[in-house]
């Protein structure tokens, strides 16, 4: 979700990384999330040209899945979602891998045990849908030779409050995730020879979004539209023959409970032609498809689900 500069933002930040994350840090874990999820309902009801965005955007659902739908509930809930993913990093210091059986738990871990079998690496493709970072800490905690790519935006966007507050204090917290994470903008050899020697490296298929679009991307069906997405992760795997899995992370039976989710592979890592990076990124897309219409309100994109924005 785009959020602009502004002093109100600047005084939330201010709220939130110097009065929150105090705060946060003596609450028991699960009553972590329905505070999330309460700073997500004030912005909800505080930004009724946010609101009346994601709400009109949200509208391309009922083309493709035919059933009424309650667009302002949905809204409601991508607005938690964006809290609850964002400021998950609260929790990473207090967090050990027993701790997290109660929050997080995978399924279809065969599969990829199987894929590293191969000892040829594997790309662990997902979107920004869900508490993006959940996953990525299990697997370090758990000690799984993994790497995320990832990108942080430059400090010259932000506000000085914004520069000395919140981005100076993620990146340390993001330092406690026992995983790398490899930015995006750079040169990627740290990610080749991960993958090059059996590792994992997870990244996103659906791009990086605010309007941003590193390395190539090709305009492909989804939800009725034609939107961009990027090819970069196909490509990654032919280049070291990693192998293609898809992962999502989506909301589990009990409240504030998630499942991540990793499904069968999507590529082998036989090299080919540009047509089968084409045929790999639509099947991500189908099953990227799949998992927002089931539980639209975890995709972070919503209201950049426009013409001139995602779409083409």
């Amino acid at each position: 979700m785009i959020v602009q500069e502004s002093i109100i933002r600047d005084m939330a930040r201010l709220f939130v990384w110097n009065v929150l994350r105090r705060g946060i840090s003596v609450v028991p874990v699960k009553q972590v999330f329905p505070i999330y999820a309460t700073l997500g309902k004030i912005h909800f009801f505080a930004s009724p040209v946010k609101r009346r965005l994601v709400i009109e955007n949200l509208k391309h659902l009922s083309s493709v899945t035919g059933q009424p739908i309650d667009y302002r509930c949905i809204a409601r809930k991508f607005f938690e979602t964006y809290y609850i993913s964002q400021l998950l990093i609260f929790l990473f210091p207090r967090l050990s891998a027993d701790r997290l059986q109660g929050l997080h738990r995978f399924e279809g871990k065969d599969r990829l045990e199987r894929d590293l079998k191969r000892k040829s690496g594997c790309i662990l493709l997902h979107a920004h849908f869900g508490p993006v970072h959940l996953p990525l800490f299990h697997f370090g905690s758990t000690g799984y030779p993994i790497k995320q790519i990832g990108f942080r935006r430059g400090s010259e966007e932000l506000s000085r409050i914004g520069k000395n507050v919140s981005l100076r204090l993620r990146k340390r917290y993001e330092e406690t995730i026992p995983a790398e994470i490899i930015q995006a903008n750079r040169f990627l050899r740290k990610a080749f020879t991960h993958l090059q020697n059996g590792g994992i490296v997870m990244m996103p298929g659906d791009g990086i979004g605010r309007g941003e679009f590193l390395g190539r991307y090709e305009p492909f069906s989804f939800l009725g539209q034609r939107m961009l997405f990027p090819i970069g992760p196909a490509k990654l795997a032919q280049k070291t023959g990693a192998g293609i899995l898809p992962m999502f992370t989506i909301k589990g039976r009990k409240k504030f409970q998630y499942t991540t989710v990793i499904g069968k592979p999507i590529y082998d890592g036989k090299k080919s032609g540009k047509s089968e990076y084409l045929e790999v990124t639509e099947k991500f897309i189908s099953i990227f498809e799949y998992y927002v219409k089931m539980q639209p309100y975890h995709w972070h994109f919503w209201d950049e689900f426009v013409q001139g924005g995602l779409i083409v």
